[in-house]
């Protein structure tokens, strides 16, 4: 079995304080949220051994600040930035390590989230809550057993949040 930890970027500045999207960086509330995230996946025993990244500013930096500890090969991916959630599994498909994290954004990771939680058919109180809002910096871990998206065989391991919503 593989592990797939889908994370969105923590919270980043507002459109009009960078020069593209891409550009947009992490607010000083980002950057202590993607901290967060990362204790939280040590906390609950995720060791990912490659991170594949959007190629946008606030992912970088996300990943940075939440995945230092973990020492992750990682990767950054032109095909994540605003990725569907079809072309987030393609490329956790297309690596072979047994623990892969990807950082990317809404709505793509989110909707993963869910697609996965409903295959599942998990209706615990965990699952609920993430296959909803996925707010900035919360993450989802899975055990996946299949190679094909709709036939992953998930199982919910963990999830997080940061305690504000957004």
């Amino acid at each position: 079995m593989r592990t797939l930890i889908l994370l969105r970027h923590a919270k980043a500045v507002r459109a009009h304080e960078a020069d593209s999207d891409e550009e947009r960086g992490l607010t000083g509330r980002g950057r202590r949220d993607a901290a967060a995230a990362g204790a939280a996946m040590a906390s609950a025993g995720l060791k990912p051994k490659v991170a594949l990244v959007s190629i946008s500013e606030r992912t970088r930096q996300t990943a940075e600040h939440g995945l230092a500890s973990f020492g992750a090969e990682t990767f950054f991916e032109d095909a994540l930035y605003h990725a569907a959630p079809e072309s987030i599994w393609d490329a956790f498909s297309a690596s072979d390590a047994q623990s892969v994290v990807i950082v990317g954004h809404n709505p793509g990771i989110g909707d993963l989230v869910s697609m996965l939680v409903h295959q599942a058919h998990d209706g615990s109180k965990l699952a609920r809550e993430v296959s909803g809002h996925f707010p900035t910096a919360a993450f989802a871990a899975f055990e996946i057993k299949g190679e094909r998206l709709h036939a992953a065989g998930p199982t919910l391991i963990a999830a997080w949040k940061p305690d504000r919503g957004d």
